[in-house]
């Protein structure tokens, strides 16, 4: 009888606490990433590192980005640095994929059907997975397989801005009506924040 009663106050307690970890985990993990981005760098020319001012200084890039990239000035001077990066080799080809990749999930560029949410059986014939349809597979590729393919993007939990690629048959695609930024947030809890169901808008609409 007591093991019961401390059975179910440690799930109870589990159960309340989770959420907590996971927000705790994840800010320690965005704190530690982008921390690092600048904080050997500082180290280097201050002898010792300073922990938190990576971060601070990342934190403050990142808005002042954000902030001339808004005004026509600014976004000229990135659209000229953009250029610069298209005409190094190999930074070309990364920075042009990674930048295919933000403008379908994040800025919602190209055809309106691409970029939904979608659930295909993956990686196995009766579990589903939320992904985002981002383009038709290659025609060479179509051509090998002899039929129509979709490229899914597979998100990660709780990162989901890495993940990886599959294709599928355009039949086995199911379109889902959730907003894009509802599924992120869907993949991101691990199905914790349910998506409020309802059309979509007329801008995401296929």
């Amino acid at each position: 009888m007591i093991w019961n009663r401390l059975s179910n106050y440690f799930l109870r307690g589990l159960i309340t606490i989770l959420p907590l970890l996971v927000t705790i985990w994840l800010l320690f993990f965005m704190f530690s990433f982008l921390d690092g981005i600048l904080g050997n760098i500082i180290a280097l020319f201050i002898g010792h590192p300073l922990p938190g001012l990576g971060f601070i200084i990342t934190i403050v890039i990142i808005f002042l980005t954000g902030y001339f990239a808004t005004h026509v000035f600014g976004a000229k001077i990135f659209q000229l640095g953009e250029q610069i990066l298209y005409h190094v080799p190999i930074v070309k080809s990364i920075y042009t994929s990674a930048k295919q990749i933000n403008d379908v999930l994040f800025i919602h560029k190209g055809s309106e059907e691409y970029r939904r949410a979608c659930v295909v059986e993956y990686p196995r014939k009766g579990i589903y997975t939320v992904g985002f349809v981002t383009s038709d597979a290659s025609e060479e590729i179509e051509k090998k397989v002899k039929g129509k393919l979709i490229n899914i993007f597979i998100p990660n939990t709780p990162t989901p801005a890495t993940g990886f690629l599959i294709m599928v048959p355009a039949q086995e695609v199911i379109l889902l009506e959730m907003r894009t930024e509802a599924a992120f947030k869907y993949i991101v809890s691990g199905g914790v924040l349910q998506p409020k169901t309802g059309p979509l808008p007329s801008e995401e609409a296929i």
